[in-house]
C-alpha cells in the first residue's frame, strides 16, 4: 500500500483511500479513475460515439466542454467548404480521442 499526501491539508494517507482521513478531502488521484470515468461526470467512450454520429456539428465538442470550438464546427457545417473542414476536424478529433482512451483529462476541458 503505497502511501500520498493530501491535495488540502498535507497529511499522509493511503493511495487506496477514497478520501483523506484528517480532513476529508476526496482523493484527486483515484477520482479520476474510478468506473473509467473522469470526475463521475464524463466517458471518453459518449465522446467517442458522439464523435462518431453527430461530429460534424460538434456535439463531441459540446459535451466536452469546449463550446467555442463546438459553435465554430456547428456554423461552419453551413456551408460546403465548411463541411470539409469539420469532417476532416471530425476525423482528427476521433483519432485523438481513441489514443487518449485511458487519459480523459486530454479530452476535457476541467
Amino acid at each position: 500500500m503505497a502511501m500520498i499526501f493530501c491535495s488540502e491539508c498535507g497529511k499522509k494517507m493511503s493511495s487506496n483511500a477514497h478520501a483523506c482521513p484528517a480532513c476529508g478531502c476526496p482523493n484527486a488521484t483515484l477520482t479520476k479513475t474510478i468506473n473509467g470515468l473522469y470526475k463521475g461526470k464524463k466517458s471518453v467512450p459518449v465522446y467517442l460515439i458522439l464523435c462518431w454520429f453527430l461530429g460534424i456539428i460538434g456535439a463531441h465538442r459540446y459535451y466536452a466542454g469546449k463550446i467555442g470550438t463546438a459553435i465554430t464546427m456547428t456554423i461552419l457545417t453551413l456551408t460546403f467548404v465548411g463541411i470539409i473542414i469539420t469532417s476532416v476536424w471530425t476525423i482528427v478529433d476521433f483519432i485523438v480521442g481513441l489514443c487518449n482512451l485511458h487519459v480523459p483529462e486530454k479530452i476535457f476541458k476541467d
